[in-house]
C-alpha cells in the first residue's frame, strides 16, 4: 500500500530563506490557532524535522474524513536552500507539453529539470522541439510538478477538498500547485 502524501507548493520558485521561515510560521500557526493540526511536532511525516499530527477536525475540515489510524498521518514544511522540485514521486510523468508550441516533450522532461536545478537562478528552459525557452513552470505536465523552494505536506490525508485548497492559498497569498506523491 505505501504511504502517500499532497504537497501544496507555491507558484513562485525564488522564495528566500527568510520569506520561507516567515511563510512556514504563518501556516503552521493559522493551521494550530484552527485546532487543524496538534502544537507539538512528532514523527508522523516522513519530512525532515518532523510535523504536526492531523486532529480529528482538521481531518473532517481539509478532507472530509477521519484519521486511519496511521502512524505517518500529518503536516509537514519541506524546504529547500537552492531549487526545489516537487514531483508524484513513483507515478512518474505521463506527459509534458511545451507552452510555446504544444508538443509534447516528456521523453526529454527529466534532463531539461537537470539542466534546469544544476543552473544559476531560475533561467527559461529551451524547448528541444521548437527551441523556445519558457519558465519550467510553464510546462503542462500530467501529473502536476511544483518548483519552488518551500512546499507543504499533508502525509496520508486523502484528497484535499477544493474548498480547502482555496481557503490555504488566500493564507500565503498567491496561487499554490496540488502535487500528488506516493511513496
Amino acid at each position: 500500500m505505501g504511504d502517500s502524501y499532497i504537497t501544496l507548493v507555491p507558484e513562485r520558485a525564488g522564495i528566500d530563506p527568510a520569506e520561507q521561515a516567515a511563510m512556514e510560521k504563518r501556516m503552521v500557526g493559522w493551521m494550530q490557532e484552527n485546532g487543524w493540526i496538534e502544537r507539538g511536532k512528532s514523527d508522523c511525516v516522513f519530512t525532515e524535522g518532523g510535523g504536526c499530527r492531523f486532529t480529528p477536525s482538521g481531518s473532517l475540515h481539509m478532507a472530509g474524513g477521519t484519521d486511519r489510524g496511521l502512524s505517518t498521518y500529518g503536516f509537514g514544511v519541506q524546504k529547500h536552500d537552492g531549487k526545489g522540485v516537487f514531483t508524484n514521486l513513483k507515478g512518474g510523468l505521463e506527459s509534458a507539453h511545451c507552452p510555446a508550441c504544444g508538443k509534447d516533450v516528456e521523453r526529454y522532461f527529466y534532463d531539461m529539470v537537470s539542466d534546469w536545478y544544476e543552473a544559476d537562478g531560475f533561467p527559461p528552459v529551451k524547448c528541444p522541439l521548437c527551441g523556445a525557452a519558457s519558465d519550467i513552470r510553464n510546462y503542462r505536465l500530467d501529473p502536476l510538478w511544483g518548483f519552488s523552494r518551500i512546499g507543504f505536506e499533508f502525509w496520508n490525508m486523502g484528497p484535499l477538498t477544493p474548498e480547502f485548497v482555496e481557503e490555504f492559498t488566500a493564507m500565503p497569498g498567491e496561487p499554490v500547485r496540488v502535487v500528488r506523491a506516493h511513496i
